[in-house]
């Protein structure tokens, strides 16, 4: 195993100091064909997931990117541009064809052939170079496509890399009859990596448009256009990718929640199992708290959130496991807090809906800003239908709720869901953001009251709080006092990766020398500690003081001051 050793400054962290390592990833030169279509591979795997401009996907073994391909094959897709959208995928889930896999350092770009039928629709574009596509005011194109993966799990997430713009016209003004190559990076400045999560981590491939987001408005009519030749490519020249590159934090008790970590509208939070958490008719004041340590301001727009949802609009739908179902049912009434970007000063209101399914509230009673979004959040109900908001470090605000039906839209059964969603931006995913408490006090007529210190809590009660609602696994973590660091490892990193530690650096051996300390785990690594793949390009591992080195590697020892890790291929430590 080769090893490639840098050292960071040491870390004053509890009793610890750090020198960390990684390893360089073997350069791979082998391009990774996905779809040529010289078969059909269209049939039952590629389809329309969603939007009205779809029409139909087919193989053509008459059009073909290659010229003398002895087996002509292309994938067909035809529309009909109606200020709506589309969005071609390739199935749900994608390993069976053999691409969910460790592309980061395997392969350096995403490429594929694109041909348009002359006698598509053409939008002309009416403002200038780089918007949208436009390659200047007056010029012919097909439309502002874009090019993305879906997120696992088969949620309705979806992460889009690429935007790109097909001319319809050629250099010397004739209709474009050529194909057009498009290479997609994968790490780099503008790569894939640098907007959306880890491609080992996909779904399906993603073609599509939308008329609604991306001035296609003035695109209408039918358009044909062929597919071919999908396929990773092999880093230019064999040159080795960069190492991943290691930080660490000490890890402090808290509630962690990683920003979404599953997508532009993903969340990560906590629901309540209780399903009497309803103010109404209460008799009394009740309170709704949560407390934030921090409160992540760059990208920024965070949103945090307490959301109200009255069980009796589920229609149906399961509680458990559904990660938008504030947007799916047809009430919610929501405490949003919306951090600033760039500076601590953020927003929140009061909004809610009604009888609006596959909607976010639409009606705000409420819209205040504060200096800061770190401290304790309450909304208060005096009575059915006002109360007031207590920002941190502010006196409580007054609001009234102008639902005329509030009785009937909120009364009865009701569940509460505590946490954060990326609030549209893919790049608040995986955004770190810790929370100390929560709590509803107040409930009268058999209702549940909450209360939980997070700084002081070793484990989520499941008998309290069901975490199935958030779109990743490891997007929640409870972080106790046993936990004794955060490792932080930034793009490109493989998710085969993993951390391994060592009390000493044994300089006298041909490479990385593992010591006896490696016997006392599995293998030698850290197993079974909650990591999650996030921000796009970054994975973070808790380490329980169990986990860390002792003097002289004996466990059961007195702890060491200084301990090293790396990130290495899984295997057999080497003696």
């Amino acid at each position: 195993m080769k090893h490639s050793i840098y050292q960071i400054p040491k870390c004053a962290l509890a009793c610890s100091a750090l020198l960390l390592a990684t390893l360089a990833a073997s350069a791979q030169t082998t391009n990774y064909m996905i779809y040529n279509f010289n078969t059909d591979q269209v049939t039952g795997i590629w389809g329309n997931w969603f939007g009205g401009d779809f029409v139909d996907v087919s193989w053509d073994n008459t059009v073909d990117a290659t010229p003398g391909n002895p087996t002509p094959g292309s994938m067909k897709v035809d529309l009909d541009i109606n200020d709506d959208q589309y969005v071609l995928n390739d199935g749900l889930p994608a390993a069976h064809l053999g691409y969910s896999l460790n592309m980061v350092t395997t392969f350096s770009n995403l490429s594929f052939d694109i041909l348009f039928s002359t006698n598509s629709a053409i939008r002309t574009n009416v403002v200038g170079v780089g918007t949208n596509g436009s390659t200047g005011v007056g010029s012919l194109d097909y439309g502002y496509m874009r090019v993305g993966a879906s997120d696992p799990g088969g949620s309705w997430d979806q992460d889009w890399f690429y935007f790109f713009a097909i001319p319809a016209t050629n250099g010397a003004g004739q209709p474009n009859t050529n194909w057009t190559h498009i290479s997609i990076p994968i790490v780099g400045n503008g790569g894939l990596l640098s907007q959306q999560p880890l491609l080992d981590t996909i779904d399906s491939l993603l073609f599509g448009i939308d008329g609604n987001n991306y001035n296609n408005n003035v695109l209408s009519g039918p358009q044909t256009y062929w597919v071919d030749n999908i396929q990773f490519i092999g880093p230019v020249g064999g040159n080795p990718l960069p190492p991943p590159v290691l930080t660490a934090a000490k890890a402090t008790p808290a509630l962690r929640l990683f920003g979404g970590s599953g997508g532009q509208y993903s969340r990560s939070q906590l629901t309540t199992i209780d399903e009497s958490q309803s103010w109404i008719d209460n008799g009394g004041p009740v309170s709704y708290s949560f407390t934030l340590l921090n409160d992540p301001t760059n990208p920024g727009n965070l949103d945090c959130h307490i959301f109200f949802l009255p069980l009796n609009w589920f229609n149906g739908e399961p509680i458990s496991g559904n990660h938008d179902m504030d947007y799916h049912i047809l009430n919610t009434l929501w405490l949003r807090v919306q951090s600033g970007t760039g500076t601590p000063t953020c927003t929140a209101d009061i909004s809610w809906k009604t009888n609006h399914g596959y909607f976010n509230p639409n009606h705000t009673d409420l819209l205040i800003t504060n200096p800061t979004a770190v401290g304790t959040w309450t909304i208060t109900f005096n009575n059915n239908s006002s109360g007031t908001v207590t920002a941190p470090g502010a006196s409580p605000v007054p609001f009234t709720l102008s639902d005329p039906n509030i009785e009937d839209d909120f009364g009865g059964g009701m569940i509460l869901s505590f946490g954060n969603q990326c609030n549209g931006s893919s790049a608040n995913e995986g955004v770190p953001n810790d929370w100390a408490k929560m709590s509803v006090t107040g409930l009268l007529n058999g209702g549940f009251n909450e209360n939980d210190d997070w700084t002081t809590e070793t484990s989520i009660d499941p008998t309290v709080w069901d975490i199935s609602n958030s779109n990743t696994t490891n997007s929640v973590v409870l972080v106790t006092a046993d936990d004794v660091l955060w490792i932080e490892a930034t793009t490109p990193i493989q998710q085969s990766l993993q951390l391994e530690v060592a009390p000493t650096l044994n300089k006298n051996g041909p490479a990385w020398q593992l010591p006896e300390f490696y016997n006392s785990f599995a293998g030698g690594t850290l197993t079974n500690l909650p990591v999650s793949s996030i921000q796009g390009s970054t994975n973070w591992t808790l380490v329980p003081s169990e986990c860390f080195p002792t003097v002289n590697g004996q466990v059961g020892g007195t702890p060491s001051t200084t301990a090293y890790f790396q990130m290495a291929s899984p295997g057999p430590a080497v003696q």
